[in-house]
């Protein structure tokens, strides 16, 4: 089972938890009661549907996930960012929440 290291950039905890291959990122920070929102989001976000944007997070490395896919691509989300609601975990990875624009 691959392992999750969080950062949260608000502040400033770490927290580590391991989700299944292939496991969706939102879900699994949901299930183990890891916010990835700033803010309001928290209430007013598309609930993984992948329409708000709202759940970016920086993730290291990229190898270890899926690629960037159409609502990111429409989103201009690129690089080491991605939506958590799209993201499978392959492997160990260590990923930052709440991130400032």
């Amino acid at each position: 089972m691959p392992k999750i290291t969080v950062h949260d950039t608000e502040t400033g905890e770490q927290k580590v938890f391991k989700v299944g291959y292939g496991g969706n990122l939102r879900k699994a920070a949901q299930h183990h009661d890891i916010s990835l929102y700033r803010g309001l989001h928290e209430y007013t976000n598309c609930h993984g549907m992948g329409s708000c944007g709202t759940c970016l997070v920086e993730i290291e490395p990229m190898e270890h996930v899926n690629d960037h896919g159409l609502i990111e691509k429409l989103h201009k989300i690129n690089g080491n960012r991605k939506l958590a609601c799209r993201t499978k975990v392959y492997g160990d990875i260590s990923i930052k929440t709440k991130l400032v624009e």
